[in-house]
């Protein structure tokens, strides 16, 4: 019977097998992951902290799809993969050792919270929230102590501080660059947010990089590389996901910044091994370069399109657009494509910032700020803060960016209007009209 085997059970590597014993039904499937729960949604533990789940196992990704019977799990660590022969070595959880033959292999490793930068990050106290075994640690700790500080203020960082203060816990956060969350949303748009941070218990820091983290007794002193010292109870690592491709790099398999090197069909230069996921950089349609972005989303479609390859059914090369969604401090807050200041280096730009209010239940504000090139009008970004949840805007934005779509093209489509139905709509017609204006009419 032919295999395929599969190293990594979380979004990319289970969206790939779920194809695959679909299509490949005379196929085994086998995956290879340490972590028994690794179907687990990182975003978790912040819907234990905000009561809207019980317990943890509760966040989880499955529909039913691995009780198939052409897929096989094996729960160990892969700590060698020889290519030569063709093996995989593991380390079993109780210690053993042994060797797993592979015909086809896929690396879904994901991506690591973990930092490399930061001395004293592995020590005791200083814990992570990506994997479920993560999680549950960090769930324990937090239960015992009040204090909490955290190392990053860009998405996973803000939403933690908000589920964490809802807890009456008392957090702090330290961010190395100017503003929160720089990489999603631009200054003027962080406004809002920020005001309603100063309402609740939490603090932030900016400028404030860490260099060093030191235990003593029963507390954790952060120090920046300024030499300002912070002391709470426990230290949470909100920094950027890394790959997590140590497996490969023995192999020249992976760039300076770790991302594994693949085809468009995701095929490493060693002939059957392919990488997929959080291990790779894909196109950025706005810069049209690879650019690594480690979302679920890309995880799941890399996963699906390999399986599809692997099946012999082709689909065109993929790309991203960097959409993002999120909900943390009252707002619902998304963005899809370049920031304004990260486009300015690559194309000339003009931008407008839409605010109005959505006519609802509260009447509350929407923001919307789209980024688009000057002489063409093609959209390059686009940034949405409101109440009540936008994110079918921020998808359709997506599709905008994805089909390189004008600011006119936009203002100009059809939607659906329905008086206090389809308020988002015309909310979003109105703002590319006024960005078509501003870019035409000198």
């Amino acid at each position: 019977m032919k295999k395929i085997h599969i190293i990594g059970a979380s979004f990319a590597g289970m969206a790939c097998a779920r194809k695959l014993a679909t299509l490949l039904p005379n196929y085994l499937i086998v995956i290879i992951d340490k972590e028994e729960q690794s179907e687990y949604i990182p975003n978790g533990l912040n819907e234990l902290l905000q009561q809207k789940i019980k317990h943890l196992s509760e966040s989880t990704w499955d529909d039913g799809s691995t009780t198939l019977l052409n897929i096989v799990r094996i729960t160990a660590e892969v700590i060698r993969i020889h290519t030569d022969n063709k093996y995989l070595q593991l380390r079993t959880p109780d210690g053993q050792e042994k060797m797993e033959t592979y015909q086809t292999l896929v690396c879904a490793m994901g991506a690591t919270a973990k930092s490399n930068y930061i001395k004293g990050s592995h020590i005791e106290g200083v814990m992570t929230t990506k994997s479920f075994t993560d999680s549950k640690q960090c769930l324990e700790l937090i239960e015992q102590k009040q204090s909490i500080t955290i190392i990053g203020a860009g998405i996973i960082g803000l939403e933690l501080a908000y589920s964490l203060d809802l807890a009456g816990k008392d957090v702090t956060i330290l961010e190395a660059t100017d503003d929160i969350n720089f990489s999603q949303l631009d200054k003027e748009m962080i406004v809002p947010i920020l005001e309603n941070i100063k309402k609740s218990s939490v603090k932030i820091k900016t400028n404030a990089r860490v260099n060093e983290i030191q235990k003593s007794d029963d507390s954790l002193t952060v120090i920046t590389d300024t030499y300002q010292e912070f002391t709470s109870d426990m230290v949470i690592l909100a920094v950027n996901f890394r790959p997590n491709s140590e497996l490969l790099e023995e192999h020249q398999l992976c760039h300076f910044d770790r991302t594994v090197k693949v085809n468009d069909q995701f095929q490493t230069p060693i002939k059957d091994i392919y990488a997929i996921g959080d291990l790779i950089a894909l196109n950025l349609t706005t810069i049209n370069g690879p650019y690594y972005n480690p979302l679920i989303n890309k995880a799941i479609k890399t996963g699906e399109k390999l399986a599809y390859h692997l099946a012999g059914i082709r689909i065109p090369k993929i790309e991203i657009t960097k959409v993002m969604g999120s909900y943390y401090f009252g707002y619902y807050v998304s963005s899809v494509g370049l920031t304004e200041e990260e486009g300015s280096l690559y194309h000339d730009l003009v931008s407008l910032i839409y605010k109005t209010e959505i006519k609802n239940q509260d009447n509350s504000t929407i923001w919307i700020k789209l980024i688009a090139q000057k002489e063409s009008g093609i959209l390059m970004g686009a940034q949405i803060i409101s109440r009540e949840n936008h994110f079918l805007l921020t998808n359709q934005l997506s599709q905008a960016l994805q089909h390189k779509l004008k600011d006119v093209e936009l203002a100009f489509q059809d939607f659906i209007y329905s008086s206090g139905k389809t308020t988002l709509a015309y909310t979003l017609h109105q703002a590319m009209l006024a960005l078509f204006e501003k870019r035409s009419l000198k």
